[in-house]
């Protein structure tokens, strides 16, 4: 791992189908930086880009131009990366997110429509990458952290 100047990434985007696209573009350079593996690079980069996607979606009911606070900062000591999504749109009631997190991932079966859905995968995506996920929720805003452990190098 290398040392940064600065540990800490922060970036607000305004909400919008091309805002976790550059989210990704913006924390890879960073997780890049940082040195950290492709693999994990690509683990984490995947599910920054369904919680931007999904708070623009459910949080924000698709609308645009609400902002979405993205923030990374690497625990050196503990070896780990914390990735905090935050945005100011619905709440998912602690039961709801429980239940989100716990899904399995249904293949698709082109012979089945109904396995065809996209919502509702990306918490089973997010989940099975990351060690951790939490939800909380302060005043008027819903912060998701995801939390990855790092090899040790």
């Amino acid at each position: 791992m290398k040392q940064l100047e600065t540990s800490t990434f922060n970036h607000v985007y305004l909400s919008s189908l091309d805002a976790s696209r550059l989210a990704s573009d913006d924390i890879s350079d960073y997780w890049r930086k940082l040195g950290l593996t492709d693999e994990i690079s690509q683990q984490v980069e995947l599910c920054v880009v369904e919680m931007v996607n999904n708070a623009f979606i459910h949080a924000y009911d698709s609308q645009e131009g609400l902002p979405i606070e993205l923030s990374c900062d690497l625990d050196e000591q503990k070896q780990q990366l914390h990735v905090r999504i935050t945005d100011q749109g619905s709440v998912m009631t602690p039961q709801q997110f429980k239940q989100a997190l716990a899904n399995e991932f249904i293949e698709p079966d082109p012979s089945d429509d109904e396995t065809w859905t996209t919502s509702g995968r990306g918490f089973v995506i997010v989940s099975s990458l990351m060690d951790r996920v939490e939800l909380s929720t302060m005043d008027d805003k819903n912060t998701y952290l995801m939390v990855k452990q790092l090899d040790p190098s």
